[in-house]
């Protein structure tokens, strides 16, 4: 059976979905979540786990 490739979108947008849904659950005040640190570093964590699979994808592509 082959593999299929990593949507690397779909990774991102899920993991930032998943953090999200965690912050807001675990929050003390979920009216609050945007004004603290929580959701900016959750958006930094998803981005650098998009180019990393991106840069990993890149590297494992065979040349045409």
């Amino acid at each position: 059976m082959r593999r299929h490739d990593v949507d690397v979108l779909s990774l991102v947008l899920g993991l930032f979905f998943i953090g999200s849904a965690l912050i807001w659950g675990l929050s003390d005040n979920p009216g609050q979540v945007a004004d603290s640190w929580p959701l900016p570093t959750l958006l930094i964590v998803v981005g650098v786990v998009g180019l990393g699979a991106s840069l990993v994808r890149r590297r494992s592509d065979p040349d045409d």
